[in-house]
């Protein structure tokens, strides 16, 4: 019981020392964290935004370029851009130029088998 009760007294000593830091350093750094999480979220879904809209059309392509420090993809029909995802103000001309358009990327179909990977697991036992 001995071992016990000082370790809980040792807790209980830096639960006060260090406890009100720690609420501080959590509350203020949870903010910055989600609003992080919520970029890298988005980012993804503009990128899938733009490869669905792109092959739905008959010769899409999709090409990212940035502006500022946000990444834009930008859908082209052919050699025309058409459209952005995120949508932006600036228009879709000023956006590519400068941009090489040879590096464009064409939507693909993944003709791959869909397996599961624990069927897989339970079928190697």
């Amino acid at each position: 019981m001995a071992g016990k009760s000082k370790a809980a007294a040792t807790v209980v000593k830096l639960g006060v020392k260090y406890g009100p830091v720690a609420y501080e350093a959590i509350k203020h750094g949870k903010e910055p964290a989600r609003e992080f999480a919520q970029r890298q979220l988005s980012r993804l879904n503009a990128r899938k935004q733009a490869l669905a809209h792109a092959e739905g059309l008959q010769d899409g392509s999709t090409m990212p370029v940035w502006k500022d420090d946000q990444q834009i993809w930008v859908v082209f029909n052919g050699a025309e851009p058409i459209a952005s995802h995120p949508t932006v103000e600036t228009p879709l001309a000023l956006l590519i130029q400068g941009y090489d358009l040879t590096r464009r990327t064409r939507p693909t179909t993944d003709q791959r088998p869909k397996t599961n990977p624990l069927k897989a697991l339970r079928g190697k036992r």
